[in-house]
């Protein structure tokens, strides 16, 4: 890990956006910095600059309003999974906050942090995609609002140019009955995802399925949707769906999954987990929808 290095502070999104710009690819944000730590001192990144965005006050909230679920991007894991229980999404989001790192690393780490890090493992990203999920990110040449499912390029690599700040994210809350669930295999209760599904549904007034988001992660280069799963829940009456139905809209998420072997997991077990874990978020989320319908 490089020892020297010029420290900044901003006290603003417009000073922390300019500094970048000025620094130049030498200079990296810092949020909770719980990722970039470990990519220091693997040298995967020498920068000359780090600039510390924790003293931008009006970063860090969870509030809903107009329909939006909006968090700051310097809102820590930690809040998250302290965040109020009402909503059924928010709820969502701290059952997955939970999942993720130790007690102590979630008081840390950042949910802008998190989705930049731009892991195809990542618990968060497949849970927002699902929600339909979309960013505030502000650059040099203004504002500007970015769906989730546009940010990672690949692992590690965002969308985002290099003096862009992702400032919020946005998740609409539709009226109508709605629910998500997340699902992941791993090795240890620390450990990033072998392999994970996410779900969110919402349903009309007779019970059929008005949207539905599936997205699967570590079995691609990013997150993705899985469009055959997606399909054949389109205009379905919930209520009505089998276990034989379950299973086959398991097999049509597998068929959109190409993942690899690694030192991690083999392709064909991610494939057969994605089968198993699809059916069991529709299976969560069936069961909180008709929970509330009662």
């Amino acid at each position: 890990m490089r020892s020297q290095f010029d420290y900044h502070r901003p006290g603003s999104v417009a000073d922390a956006v300019q500094m970048k710009f000025d620094l130049g690819t030498d200079a990296c944000f810092w949020a909770g910095g719980t990722d970039l730590v470990l990519q220091w001192k693997q040298e995967k990144i020498k920068p000359l600059h780090c600039i510390d965005l924790t003293a931008i006050d009006d970063l860090a909230y969870i509030k809903s309003e107009k329909g939006m679920l909006r968090i700051g991007g310097l809102t820590t894991l930690a809040e998250i999974e302290r965040a109020g229980r009402q909503d059924p999404y928010l709820r969502t989001l701290a059952d997955v906050a939970r999942l993720m790192a130790t007690q102590q690393t979630r008081t840390l780490a950042t949910i802008a942090g998190n989705l930049c890090n731009a892991s195809p493992a990542a618990d968060l990203i497949p849970t927002l995609i699902a929600m339909g999920a979309y960013l505030s990110v502000a650059g040099e040449q203004g504002g500007r609002e970015l769906p989730l499912e546009q940010l990672m390029r690949g692992p590690g690599r965002t969308s985002l140019q290099h003096s862009e700040i992702l400032t919020e994210i946005c998740i609409p809350l539709p009226s109508q009955a709605r629910a998500s669930s997340y699902r992941r295999i791993d090795r240890t209760v620390v450990d990033i995802a072998l392999v994970s599904a996410a779900g969110a549904i919402t349903l009309d007034s007779n019970g059929v399925v008005d949207s539905v988001k599936i997205a699967l992660g570590a079995v691609a280069p990013t997150v993705i949707r899985s469009a055959r799963a997606e399909a054949l829940l389109s205009g379905v009456l919930l209520s009505s769906l089998s276990h034989e139905d379950l299973q086959r809209i398991g097999d049509a998420a597998a068929e959109d999954a190409t993942p690899i072997n690694d030192i991690r997991a083999s392709a064909e077990y991610r494939t057969a987990m994605i089968r198993v874990l699809v059916r069991r978020v529709l299976e969560d989320i069936s069961c909180s929808l008709s929970g509330e319908s009662e």
